[in-house]
């Protein structure tokens, strides 16, 4: 034993080896250890992923570095240990920081809150929580399937708020213009199925007119709007060989896919009383 002590006292590369394996295993060691604790705390999978992975990136570049210094043999001040380590954080945990900033955002400047109808990326859902490293959204399916709840939860890293627009359905100006393309053949009378269309279109949505002009005046007060007609308006044009009237009209939001539900009734139902307008 005191030979083999003897040998490792005269061999400094020997040394450095035993210590670089020696770390090697307790970060080996400490990382198996954070995974079990950050398992038992956090019970939602992609958080427990995320972290755990940014951890021990966290923990091999500060690994690299001892061993670089060890083997360098350079004696380091304070500053430059805690300037390495620094760096070591703001590479591995780069994404974790990056969530918590743009939560702050999302706390104190509220581009969206629990509750608001939200695109990002081409993806629709209702936001039913805000964490700090992540939003939790209700996926809703496309406009052309009716907006309506797929069932399914979707987590979004915060950081999106850096990456890609937010477009909020229910900010500013609460509600949204919806629109219904009607094809009718060339030789309908087109005078009277316009006529038919803006009497369903006044009757379901003429009022709401009213109600969003008031609600554009407060709104200007924090966004620079510009809307002067509010009121729903029948558009005409022919294309393909076909008369194309569009419907458009404001609505909520939510009430889209029932709106148009019953102002498509109404339209079947007025135009199967004439044999002046056929449906192509």
């Amino acid at each position: 034993m005191s030979e083999m002590l003897s040998y490792l006292e005269g061999n400094i590369v020997v040394q450095k080896v035993l210590i670089s394996v020696g770390l090697l295993f307790l970060n080996l060691i400490l990382i198996r250890f954070m995974s079990r604790i950050l398992f038992k705390t956090i019970k939602t999978n992609s958080v427990y992923y995320t972290t755990r992975k940014r951890l021990s990136y966290f923990n091999t570049v500060i690994l690299l570095v001892v061993i670089v210094l060890i083997w360098s043999g350079s004696k380091l001040d304070l500053a430059t240990y805690v300037g390495f380590i620094s760096a070591g954080i703001a590479i591995s945990l780069r994404e974790l920081f990056t969530n918590m900033a743009a939560w702050l955002i999302i706390v104190f400047q509220k581009p969206f809150e629990v509750g608001d109808r939200i695109t990002v990326n081409d993806m629709v859902g209702d936001v039913i929580d805000i964490k700090v490293f992540q939003t939790v959204l209700m996926e809703v399916s496309a406009p052309e399937r009716g907006q309506q709840s797929t069932g399914q939860i979707v987590h979004i890293p915060n950081n999106f708020l850096f990456l890609h627009g937010i477009v909020n359905a229910n900010k500013g100006f609460v509600y949204i213009w919806n629109e219904i393309e009607v094809r009718l053949t060339l030789d309908s009378s087109w005078e009277l199925a316009k006529r038919k269309l803006e009497e369903i279109i006044n009757h379901h949505t003429l009022h709401l007119s009213k109600e969003a002009e008031e609600n554009v005046i407060e709104a200007s007060k924090r966004y620079m709007l510009h809307y002067t007609n509010l009121t729903p308006i029948v558009f005409v044009r022919v294309q393909g060989g076909y008369l194309y009237l569009t419907i458009r009209y404001l609505c909520e939001p939510r009430q889209a896919r029932m709106t148009e539900n019953l102002i498509w009734q109404e339209i079947l139902t007025a135009f199967s009383e004439t044999t002046e307008i056929q449906m192509a």
